[in-house]
């Protein structure tokens, strides 16, 4: 469910992590309640093939784990609380949680679209068809207001060919946005850091929207609105969208 107007959006980066560990049911929740409606997480299976949203390769800094996902069993990670990066969060019970638990609580909210990144890690251990199958058997009941997002060709070629669902591309670098990619992938949506735009890139007239990370002050988010910037995605949206709009 890509939102067509023309008005710039707030994407909440892993969830709203202003006060919630980064990929939870309360950071999703979060983002929810305080009325973002486009929420990005990140995908990766576990060692018996389930798909579970979590962000880095390694599990060392946020379970104190040194193996990478899929390597863990769900069993262990369902029975190991998350250890914060940065914030204070307010509930000390935070567990990584499963995808299809994040369906049901998108599946509650029709106007929500969720971007769903699909890591490349996944891969060095399951094959793409097999990653593929499951994430998209896990996301079928709310498939239309999912977006699928990768650094990977090869994924996002498969969803592109098996499916209409909307694809994100990930920009490794500004030298990847080119003639060659938009003709192969034809992405509804390109994300980029914001580290990497050109200082003079305007972004109205470009057939694709375009979604800016990391946006972490008011500043930056006006210069990005200004060339044309579709979406600003944050780790603590709900914030800077209330300084903002």
């Amino acid at each position: 469910m890509l939102d067509n107007s023309h008005k710039t959006y707030w994407v909440a980066h892993r969830g709203n992590c202003e006060h919630h560990i980064e990929n939870t049911l309360e950071s999703v929740a979060s983002a929810i309640e305080n009325g973002i409606k486009h929420i990005e997480i990140d995908v990766q299976l576990t060692q018996e093939g389930l798909p579970v949203v979590f962000h880095d390769n390694n599990l060392k800094v946020l379970l104190g784990i040194d193996k990478n996902m899929a390597e863990t069993s769900y069993t262990r990670l369902s029975k190991t609380p998350l250890q914060p990066r940065k914030v204070n969060p307010i509930n000390a019970d935070y567990f990584a949680p499963l995808l299809s638990q994040i369906v049901l609580l998108i599946k509650q909210h029709k106007n929500i679209t969720l971007y769903v990144e699909v890591k490349n890690i996944n891969f060095q251990y399951f094959s793409y068809q097999h990653v593929y199958k499951t994430i998209i058997k896990t996301l079928q009941p709310i498939i239309n207001q999912v977006v699928i997002i990768s650094f990977s060709y090869r994924i996002l070629r498969l969803v592109k060919k098996n499916s209409s669902t909307p694809i994100a591309y990930v920009l490794p670098s500004w030298q990847h946005y080119s003639s060659k990619m938009l003709k192969n992938l034809q992405p509804e949506i390109i994300f980029t850091d914001t580290t990497i735009i050109p200082t003079n890139e305007t972004f109205h007239t470009k057939k694709e929207k375009w979604v800016a990370y990391e946006v972490s002050n008011i500043k930056k988010a006006k210069k990005l609105i200004t060339q044309g910037i579709f979406g600003l995605e944050s780790f603590t949206p709900a914030l800077l969208a209330n300084k903002l709009f």
